[in-house]
């Protein structure tokens, strides 16, 4: 019963998050190109573990916390997650012609995130609820933000009102926020496995790393929300100013 719950447990964020963005979008995108989406998210996880072993092949000779939480976080973790998701909207989602304004970036970004986060949850937490509900609210969120952040460099690159974003700025700000929120984390778990009692210099640091999680995620929450809120008004307007210009 326990190993059915988590596993529900770990689908649900994903489900409730993929809901959330795709009924941001005033033209809601084809369902045939998010499954398609999401199922390339989930499929890029295998090239992203041998990227990442490949950068990470020194990891075990960093000592110090602090710069074996930037290693991993950077090299094992954040670019090869999220230059694989960028691969999977520039070259399959915004090829397809569905993919035609700013908002469609942010769609199938967060779809790419919520693809690969949904394995990742699943792999972490099989079998364990308190692990699935602790990333219910952080992993996968987190995922999601950066995905729907990624996309929406990608979409005004191509649709954006006023001067234009290169593509390659999504991909390096999904980077720097991926790479920002592993580190602490990556530290904590160095601290954590040195063995002995944890000093009180320790304890105060690892105290002030999940501090630092916390405001990395409520970052790219916030930044993610702002984005979709801006580009949904955007949506609004040119629909209004279409109206206005019918014939009557």
């Amino acid at each position: 019963m326990e190993l059915l719950i988590s596993v529900v447990g770990a689908l649900i964020p994903s489900t409730l998050l993929l809901r959330y963005f795709y009924r941001s979008d005033r033209h809601p995108e084809p369902g045939r190109l998010l499954r398609g989406t999401f199922l390339w998210g989930i499929a890029i996880a295998a090239p992203a573990v041998i990227l990442a072993l490949a950068l990470g092949v020194y990891e075990d000779s960093v000592v110090d916390p602090l710069l074996f939480g930037l290693y991993s976080g950077f090299l094992g973790a954040a670019i090869p997650e999220e230059l694989f998701k960028f691969l999977v909207v520039t070259r399959y989602s915004a090829r397809h012609p569905e993919f035609n304004e700013a908002m469609d970036g942010v769609v199938y970004g967060a779809t790419t995130s919520l693809g690969f986060a949904t394995l990742e949850n699943l792999l972490y937490s099989f079998g364990d609820l308190s692990t699935a509900l602790l990333r219910a609210f952080t992993a996968v969120p987190g995922h999601a933000f950066l995905g729907a952040i990624l996309g929406y460099y990608v979409g005004q690159s191509r649709f954006g009102l006023g001067r234009r974003p290169s593509v390659w700025l999504g991909l390096v700000v999904a980077i720097i926020l991926h790479g920002l929120y592993d580190f602490p984390l990556l530290a904590i778990g160095k601290l954590a496995n040195q063995g002995g009692e944890i000093s009180d210099t320790n304890a105060l640091l690892i105290c002030g790393l999940v501090v630092f999680v916390l405001a990395v995620l409520f970052i790219e929450a916030t930044w993610a929300v702002r984005l979709v809120r801006r580009l949904r008004r955007e949506q609004e307007q040119l629909t209004a100013t279409s109206t206005d210009t019918l014939p009557t």
